[in-house]
């Protein structure tokens, strides 16, 4: 099977594993998830920190969002993502995907060269950081670019033994989860 058929086949698996986390079992996760990265060195040393807006099935790190840092979140502009300020929740409205982020108000990019840790979604990890995301190569395409400590976040369910990859998948520092 080629490395894009077994990733497709895994990101059914993880669509179809998702859905079977309560909401108070997500709930209860993200909340642990918030408070290891909270307790990261690297979170107290940084200034400027990527977030994302999660799905409905992905960690809520919303928490993280009041922690006292400059934070910005993604905007799909064009084929790439762009990193934009959020001062306040009323910043981000649903944009490419159904997602929420920065309105376009918000209008200077952050350069990725600015951002000291950035928080990655995805579908799937392995214990080598390696992420699985949802096929269009957006973050990977960041990551390419960025110096940030990247700190991938999943529930313990998500977490496999190896991610299929290819030259273009780019490794992740770190991944937190409920359980390590």
């Amino acid at each position: 099977m080629k490395i894009a058929e077994q990733k497709n086949a895994l990101r059914r698996e993880m669509r179809e594993k998702l859905l079977t986390v309560s909401e108070g079992e997500r709930s209860a996760a993200s909340r642990e998830i918030v408070g290891k990265i909270l307790s990261l060195p690297a979170w107290r040393m940084a200034l400027t920190v990527a977030l994302f807006a999660p799905l409905a099935t992905e960690p809520d790190i919303s928490g993280l969002f009041t922690a006292g840092k400059t934070i910005c979140y993604p905007r799909v502009c064009g084929g790439e993502l762009e990193f934009y300020h959020a001062r306040r929740c009323e910043d981000l409205r649903v944009g490419s995907f159904g997602i929420l982020e920065p309105g376009p108000t918000i209008s200077a990019p952050v350069s990725p060269s600015a951002i000291d840790l950035a928080v990655i979604p995805g579908l799937a990890f392995d214990a080598d950081g390696h992420r699985l995301g949802r096929g269009k190569g957006y973050y990977d395409r960041f990551l390419a670019s960025t110096k940030a400590l990247t700190v991938g976040v999943c529930f313990a369910c998500q977490q496999v033994s190896l991610i299929p990859t290819e030259s273009h998948d780019v490794r992740l520092n770190l991944v937190m989860t409920e359980k390590n």
